[in-house]
């Protein structure tokens, strides 16, 4: 039963995941559903060989900075603020970066200039030519 409800948890998350399972009459609330889910390991993070990497405001001047998986659009991490040495020591870390797509920012250019050399960088926005 605890596999199902992870099952379900994975595929569907809270409320969706607390319904599913009442077909089979088995009623667990959402927030079991959650805490199984919480409980189910993290597949191991593989380095990706395509890099997206973009930043976003919570509020006011806090930003954070997400690392994705260009190819399959899965997050990797997620780090505070938006710092080069963060970037780079990650790249350091996970060796096998090729292409690393960046906002317009110099920070992430430069952290991924120092992780990852050998990687092409290209801008995450491509603008085409009418």
């Amino acid at each position: 039963m605890q596999r199902l409800v992870e099952a379900v948890g994975v595929v569907l998350a809270g409320r969706g995941g607390s319904r599913m399972p009442r077909i089979l009459n088995v009623a667990p609330s959402r927030c079991t559903v959650l805490s199984q889910l919480m409980r189910v390991p993290l597949p191991p993070l593989e380095t990706p060989r395509v890099l997206g990497v973009d930043d976003f405001a919570l509020y006011g001047d806090t930003y954070g900075t997400l690392p994705v998986d260009a190819t399959t659009r899965l997050p990797l991490t997620l780090w505070e603020g938006r710092n080069a040495q963060q970037g780079s020591q990650w790249l350091r870390q996970h060796p096998g970066v090729e292409v690393a797509c960046r906002d317009g920012s110099l920070t992430y250019r430069h952290g991924i200039a120092a992780g990852a050399p050998d990687a092409v960088l290209t801008p995450a926005r491509l603008t085409a030519e009418p």
